[in-house]
């Protein structure tokens, strides 16, 4: 979730205003650039205004993209239980410019208990405390990198830990997201077109903590030695783009 969650995010248009009115699945012309946004209606919600600054405008896979500054605000402790979300929609476009929009069901990724699309991923603090990771020199359990960088103590990383309500922000963070060893099956899945997204999450009685709404374009990367007839049509070699 995380990874596809961070493979999508962009600074919002300043052109456009997005939030909790925007209307997913009904897409009429092209995303021009990424977009995330916040999306919530609860004033209370844990998670607000994330913002983020890629190095494009656009995702191609498999291929990689740089984050260069990012930014979320928490505005209290985060609490179990914490159940999430996502429903995922893909638009093409038919001849004369129609829209044709579906929204995605759940891909699930071999091996993993998790998958991508319109997935529902039950109770998000069992899934952190089975994924934490753990200190190579004292095997206790820590946090991840990305976190740590934006501020968040080592010891605070679970559910329980008390993350001091504030804005996290990196600047100059330039953190490389390598989407180059995508399975086939994922870039089948994912075929080209215009994507929205809205990751949600809920506490015990459903009251929304969190709802982020992603638009992205999404393009194959094109090996310029291969002649095949592209991912969607299983044919093209998935080889790596050089970063």
């Amino acid at each position: 979730m995380l990874a596809f969650f961070l493979a999508t995010i962009a600074l919002v248009g300043a052109q456009t205003v997005y939030d909790s009115t925007y209307q997913f699945g009904t897409l009429q012309t092209p995303i021009d650039k990424a977009v995330i946004f916040d999306c919530g209606t609860n004033p209370d919600r844990a998670l607000k205004n994330p913002k983020f600054v890629t190095d494009r405008d656009d995702l191609e896979l498999p291929g990689s993209f740089t984050i260069v500054d990012a930014e979320v605000e928490v505005s209290k402790p985060i609490s179990r239980p914490l159940y999430g979300k996502i429903d995922a929609w893909r638009t093409i476009y038919l001849f004369g410019g129609m829209a044709s929009t579906i929204q995605l069901g759940c891909f699930y990724l071999s091996g993993k208990d998790y998958g991508v699309g319109s997935c529902d991923y039950g109770e998000l603090c069992g899934i952190l405390d089975l994924n934490t990771p753990v200190n190579d020199t004292t095997g206790a359990p820590t946090c991840w990198q990305e976190a740590i960088d934006l501020g968040i103590p080592a010891d605070k990383c679970s559910c329980e830990g008390i993350v001091a309500p504030k804005v996290y922000s990196l600047t100059n963070w330039y953190k490389t997201v390598d989407l180059n060893d995508l399975e086939s099956g994922v870039l089948t899945f994912l075929a080209q077109g215009d994507y929205e997204i809205k990751l949600m999450a809920t506490d015990a009685n459903g009251n929304e903590e969190a709802c982020i709404g992603i638009r992205v374009p999404v393009t194959e990367y094109v090996d310029p030695n291969e002649t095949g007839g592209g991912w969607f049509f299983g044919k093209r070699k998935r080889s790596a783009k050089p970063l």
